[in-house]
């Protein structure tokens, strides 16, 4: 409670409420405050003046206009609501309908994404022989060589229908042909 009073302090004052002897002892002592105190009596005084012709309301009318507009605003929010969509929406059913509109949609996604990689892998399998004829020697040494540029597993693992049965025939020759050469 050091130094020059606080607004609190000051509206206290003007609006009757007695300071402590400490801070009454302050206001006489200091010219700041002491002026300070006055100024806002003043203005205090002139609003209080010009505030004087207007009646005090009816604190008891106004609390029940005030339900009565709220009632009256429930009433036809209610009734709105009802208008527009024919029944009222009681929580229980909102969340059950928000559930079962989740669970369809979810269904949904999952039996088009299981759709969607069965048609994947419906593929026509490739006979060994159209196989073993499309694979070229020197289609093989472009391949080989084009692969060192690129990331070897990914280009195995994007590979599809017939290329794996080609890739496959291809390693299976040169197992056969290492077994056909002396060491």
């Amino acid at each position: 409670m050091f130094g020059h009073l606080k607004a609190e302090e000051f509206m206290n004052e003007i609006e009757g409420v007695a300071l402590c002897g400490d801070r009454r002892a302050h206001v006489n002592s200091c010219r700041v405050c002491a002026q300070k105190l006055d100024s806002m009596r003043n203005v205090h005084d002139a609003v209080a003046m010009e505030d004087s012709g207007i009646p005090e309301p009816d604190w008891n009318d106004f609390r029940e206009s005030i339900r009565r507009g709220l009632l009256a605003r429930s009433v036809k929010r209610e009734s709105a609501v009802r208008r527009w969509i024919g029944w009222s929406i009681r929580p229980a059913m909102a969340w059950g309908l928000s559930l079962v509109l989740l669970i369809c949609i979810s269904a949904g996604g999952f039996l088009w994404h299981v759709s969607k990689d069965a048609g994947k892998r419906s593929t026509a399998p490739v006979l060994p022989q159209q196989a073993l004829s499309a694979a070229d020697p020197a289609d093989m040494e472009t391949e080989v060589a084009a692969w060192g540029q690129t990331g070897l597993f990914e280009d195995l693992s994007s590979l599809q229908g017939p290329e794996v049965e080609q890739v496959r025939q291809a390693l299976l020759a040169a197992v056969q042909n290492q077994k056909l050469e002396p060491q």
